[in-house]
């Protein structure tokens, strides 16, 4: 089975390129790309998407190889990836870590923002209860977490080994001859959660890009300070108002493209 790509074109334009990195969530939801894309007016709009990356046969990447990855299919775009485009790098949550990451390398030879949008820097108990959470959803039992300090795509695949088996013991007191393949495509859905989170948490401390990375974050965090910088060092606005301040909204794509029309 193989990976999807890492970063791939939604729109063009003559604009200034916007990178976004999310995911697809669990739900009906849209994704934070997909509004943006819908939104901006002669903007290229790329989806980076790290799960996607991981869905196949790949169990683990550590966030620099997903970064290195997604910063060298950027520049094998074509034209709107030239040198002489300033590049927006948006993140969604806990995509924040690997799109200050990819502005970095992107900021070697162009001008760079990185737009985070309420983010989080998912640690040890962060994984360890989406891994709880999972195995609730599956009706398994409350096994402890594989240890996460150990060879990490060992850990995955342990992981995994244990919502199999939830999702056989799940299949079998619904009476199903076998495990249907819906069950199959949510177990990679939880391993590609995980896995990415354990990246997040295996780059812990966070370092704050250079100062040739300007940083835009929209988040309703009281006293918000980006990881490894000093107060100040961002351009911080309120978002829009939400149920959940994880919530996609056209009110949010909207206020982030405020942020980029702002530079």
């Amino acid at each position: 089975m193989g990976t999807r790509p890492l970063c791939s074109q939604l729109g063009s334009g003559d604009g200034a390129a916007i990178l976004v990195a999310d995911f697809q969530p669990l739900t009906t939801a849209p994704r934070l790309s997909r509004l943006i894309n819908a939104a901006a007016t002669g903007h290229p709009v790329y989806q980076v998407d790290p799960r996607g990356a991981l869905s196949g046969d790949r169990l683990y990447a550590t966030l620099p190889d997903l970064a290195e990855e997604t910063a060298a299919s950027f520049r094998a775009g074509g034209s709107s990836a030239g040198t002489d485009r300033r590049v927006f790098v948006v993140s969604h949550c806990s995509a924040a870590g690997l799109s200050l990451r990819i502005a970095e390398l992107l900021s070697s030879d162009r001008e760079v923002t990185a737009v985070l949008v309420q983010p989080t820097w998912p640690g040890t108990e962060h994984v360890a209860e989406r891994f709880a959470e999972f195995q609730g959803k599956l009706g398994g039992g409350s096994r402890p977490c594989p240890d996460l300090d150990g060879d990490p795509w060992s850990c995955i695949a342990e992981m995994e080994r244990l919502m199999t088996g939830d999702l056989t013991e799940l299949a079998t007191r619904l009476g199903l001859g076998a495990v249907p393949p819906a069950f199959a495509e949510l177990r990679v859905s939880y391993r590609t959660w995980l896995a990415f989170l354990l990246a997040c948490r295996n780059d812990q401390p966070a370092k704050a890009p250079s100062a040739a990375v300007a940083v835009s974050v929209l988040t309703d965090e009281p006293g918000f300070v980006l990881p490894g910088a000093a107060p100040g060092r961002c351009r911080i606005t309120p978002p829009p108002p939400a149920e959940r301040p994880d919530a996609v909204t056209p009110e949010l794509a909207t206020a982030v493209l405020a942020q980029i029309s702002s530079y």
